[in-house]
C-alpha cells in the first residue's frame, strides 16, 4: 500500500485562473502549445518542489479585474492512501500516518476516507517587495465551486521532505546537471557516500596515480618546477608548496570534474558532451532514477513525484517509445507533459488529461467510465419493476435514474475505450494534437477524402491539424465523438445513408452530447460512399482512371467477362446467387462497376478521388460531389478559411 497525489487545485497562477485536475499514478498531459501544461507543472513545483522557488509579478494570472499585487496564488494539494493497484482505500498505513508532517494532520471526508490536504499561498508583501509563501493544512476538501474560502484553512504546515516533487524541464542536459550542484545529479555526485575508513586508502591511490602521470610527462614536470618559483615570490613557509594534480586528490572534490563517458559505436567511448542532445537529454532522465534510489535509501517513508516536461525532446520515435517504459519503472508518481503522439499513445487512455482554452479560460478534459453509472441504473430499473416498491419511493428512484442518465452523457464503456485505443492510439496518435477530426465509415473515404481536401483547400489536411479517421461501421461513432469531446475538438461526420444508418448515427451523437447536435453531420442520401459517387455522375471518370491505372482499354468489360454468372452471395433460400451482369439493359456495367469498387477498396479508393478531380466546370474548377462539397464548405466557414 502507498499514497497518491490525487487532486490539485490552482488559482491565479500564470495561464490558470481556476482549475481542478484529478491525477493517477502516471498522468500524461497533452494539448496544444501555450495551453497551460507547463503552468500546471510549475504550480505543482511551487507547492511540492525540492528546488528554491521565486514568484514574480509575471507569475500572477492577470485578467484585468484585480491588480496582481492584490491577488493570491493558491495551490491546494490532496494526498490519499491507495492500495498496490492505485485504488483509494480508507486509511493510511502506519509508516505514513505516523511520519513527520502527516501525523496529526490527517482528516476524514463524509465517507470516512482519510486524506491529507494542504494549501500553498503566495501573496505580495509590500514591506519586502516580494511574493511570500504561506502553507496551511485544510480542515476539509470542499466542493470545487467553494474551494478557495479562507475559513477552510487550519494550521501552519511544513513542506514534506518525504513527498518531494522533482521538476525536470524540456531543456535538461546531463552536462549542465553535472556542473550544477543544485540539480538532482549534482546532489547525487557532490558527496560520494564512501565510508570514512575507506577514504584515506583511496586518496593515497589517487596521489600515487597523480605522481605516475606527472612522472611520465616532461611538460607537467617542467610546469611544476617553474611554478615552484611561487615559493620565493610569496615567501612560502614550506619549500615545496606547489602540487599539480591531474586527478582531484580529495574524495570530496571528485564530483567537480566528474565525466560520464558513453560508447555507442563499439570502439572508443567519449564524454557525453561530445554526444548529441538526444543522448544527453535521455541520460539526464536516466540519472534521475539513480537519484531517487539514493533518496529512497536515506528517507523512510519516501514517495517522489516526477513532473517531467516533454521527455521526447531530441529523441527519435523508437527512442520515445522506449523512454516511456523506462519512466514507468521509476518509483513514485509521474506527471508528464508531451507533444509526442508516440509517447502519449503508450499511456492508458484514462490517464490522459487534455489541456485547452475556451472563452471561459483554461480547461482540462478527462475521459471517465460509464460502467458505475450503468450498474446503478440497472439496480434502479430492477427496483422500479418490483411491484411491492412504494409509489413515493418509485418517484425518488425514477428521479435518481433520470439524473444518472444525464451524468452518463460523454462517458465511455470498456468496449468503447478499446475501440478508441485500437483505431486512434495504435494508428493515429497524432489525433491527440489535432484541431479537427473528420469521421466516416469505410476504406474508400479514408484514402479519397484527404486527396479531395487537398484539391479543395490547396494544402494537405495535416497542415491545418485536420485528421480523417475511419470508425469501421455505423455503430462505432460514439466513442470517437466522445473522444473528440474530451479533446474539445471540432468534429464532423460524413456518414453513409443506406438503411437505418442516419438514425443510428444521430442516436450516438445524442448519447455523447445530450441534445441534438447534428449541424456537423453530413449524410449521403440513402447510399453508401461508392454508390453515392456513381449516382452523382462520376462513372465514366472512374472507369477512365482505372483503365489508366491498369493500362487497359476497358477494364470493366474484362471484369464482366471474368465474373459474369459467378456467385456473389446467397438468396433467401440459401442458394448461390449469380451476378448475371449480361441480363441488365446496360450489359451489367453499372452493377459490375459498383461490385468492382466494393471488392477492391484499397486499390481503387485513390483512383476514385483522382476520377472526381477529372470533372471540371466551365471555369476549370473541380466539381465535387454535393455532400462532400457541403462538408468542406462547412469546415471552411467554421475555420474562417478563404478557399482558393
Amino acid at each position: 500500500m502507498g499514497i497518491l497525489l490525487d487532486k490539485v487545485r490552482i488559482t491565479n497562477f500564470r495561464a490558470i485562473k481556476n482549475l481542478e485536475v484529478s491525477l493517477s499514478k502516471l498522468i500524461m498531459l497533452v494539448g496544444a502549445n501555450n495551453s497551460g501544461k507547463t503552468s500546471f507543472l510549475k504550480a505543482l513545483n511551487l507547492a511540492l518542489g525540492i528546488d528554491r522557488k521565486i514568484v514574480n509579478r509575471e507569475d500572477v494570472h492577470e485578467d484585468g479585474t484585480i491588480d496582481v499585487y492584490n491577488k493570491e496564488i493558491i495551490i491546494d494539494i490532496r494526498i490519499v492512501p491507495v492500495d498496490e493497484n492505485g485504488i483509494r482505500i480508507q486509511e493510511f498505513e502506519d509508516s505514513w500516518s505516523e511520519s513527520d508532517g502527516i501525523s496529526g494532520n490527517i482528516k476524514y471526508d463524509n465517507n470516512n476516507n482519510a486524506f491529507l490536504a494542504f494549501r500553498t499561498k503566495y501573496k505580495f508583501d509590500g514591506l519586502s517587495q516580494t511574493f511570500k509563501q504561506e502553507v496551511f493544512t485544510l480542515k476539509e476538501w470542499l466542493l470545487f465551486n467553494n474551494w478557495t474560502v479562507n475559513k477552510n484553512e487550519d494550521k501552519r504546515f511544513q513542506k514534506l521532505d518525504s513527498i518531494p516533487l522533482i521538476f525536470v524541464d524540456a531543456q535538461r542536459d546531463i552536462q549542465a546537471d553535472l556542473k550544477d550542484k543544485s540539480s538532482f545529479l549534482g546532489k547525487l555526485t557532490n558527496k560520494p557516500d564512501i565510508e570514512p575508513e575507506d577514504i584515506e586508502p583511496i586518496e593515497e591511490l589517487i596521489n600515487t596515480l597523480n605522481e605516475a602521470i606527472i612522472s611520465k610527462s616532461n611538460n607537467l614536470k617542467k610546469l611544476r618546477e617553474k611554478l615552484k618559483e611561487l615559493n620565493k615570490t610569496v615567501l612560502s613557509a614550506v619549500s615545496d608548496g606547489v602540487e599539480i594534480t591531474p586527478v582531484n586528490k580529495k574524495i570530496r572534490d571528485i564530483g567537480r570534474n566528474l565525466n560520464i563517458n558513453f560508447n555507442d559505436s563499439g570502439t572508443q567511448s567519449f564524454p557525453l558532451e561530445y554526444h548529441g542532445m538526444g543522448t544527453r537529454s535521455w541520460a539526464s532522465l536516466l540519472t534521475l532514477n539513480a537519484f531517487i534510489s539514493w533518496q529512497e535509501e536515506i528517507n523512510k517513508p519516501y514517495f517522489p513525484i516526477l513532473a517531467l516536461e516533454e521527455p521526447e525532446a531530441h529523441l527519435h520515435p523508437n527512442a520515445q517509445r522506449q523512454l516511456y517504459h523506462q519512466l514507468t519503472i521509476i518509483p513514485g508518481q509521474k506527471i508528464i507533459s508531451t507533444h509526442s503522439p508516440f509517447v502519449a499513445a503508450q499511456s492508458d487512455l484514462m490517464d490522459l488529461r487534455h489541456f485547452y482554452k475556451d472563452n471561459d479560460g483554461l480547461k482540462v478534459g478527462q475521459l471517465e467510465f460509464s460502467e458505475p453509472i450503468e450498474n446503478r441504473i440497472g439496480q434502479l430499473q430492477a427496483e422500479l419493476k418490483n411491484p411491492v416498491t412504494d409509489v413515493n419511493l418509485k418517484k425518488g428512484l425514477n428521479d435518481e435514474m433520470q439524473q444518472l442518465f444525464k451524468e452518463k452523457i460523454g462517458k465511455i464503456s470498456q468496449e468503447e475505450k478499446r475501440k478508441i485505443e485500437r483505431n486512434i492510439f495504435n494508428t493515429r496518435g497524432e489525433a491527440l494534437f489535432s484541431k479537427i477530426l473528420i469521421f466516416f465509415e469505410g476504406e474508400t473515404e479514408e484514402q479519397a477524402l484527404p486527396i479531395l481536401f487537398k484539391e479543395k483547400f490547396g494544402y494537405y489536411p495535416f497542415e491545418k491539424g485536420i485528421n480523417f479517421i475511419g470508425v469501421s461501421g455505423k455503430d462505432n461513432y460514439k466513442p470517437f465523438i466522445t473522444f473528440a469531446k474530451f479533446l474539445n475538438l471540432k468534429w464532423y461526420i460524413l456518414s453513409d445513408g443506406d438503411n437505418t444508418t442516419e438514425e443510428e448515427v444521430k442516436r450516438q451523437i445524442s448519447e455523447s452530447f445530450g441534445t441534438d447536435y447534428f449541424e456537423t453531420l453530413f449524410v449521403l442520401d440513402n447510399l453508401d460512399f461508392e454508390s453515392y459517387i456513381l449516382k452523382h455522375g462520376y462513372s465514366e471518370e472512374i472507369i477512365a482512371e482505372i483503365n489508366k491505372h491498369k493500362k487497359v482499354a476497358d477494364f470493366l468489360s474484362d471484369y464482366i467477362q471474368q465474373y459474369n454468372n459467378q456467385p456473389i452471395g446467397k438468396d433467401d433460400d440459401g442458394n448461390n446467387k449469380p451476378r448475371n451482369y449480361t441480363s441488365d439493359e446496360d450489359g451489367g456495367r453499372k452493377r459490375a462497376l459498383i461490385d468492382a469498387l466494393y471488392g477492391n477498396k484499397t486499390q481503387y479508393a485513390p483512383l476514385v478521388a483522382q476520377a472526381i478531380l477529372r470533372k471540371k466546370d466551365g471555369h476549370g474548377k473541380t466539381i465535387f460531389p454535393a455532400k462532400i462539397d457541403e462538408l468542406f464548405n462547412k469546415i471552411a466557414a467554421d475555420l474562417k478559411i478563404e478557399l482558393p
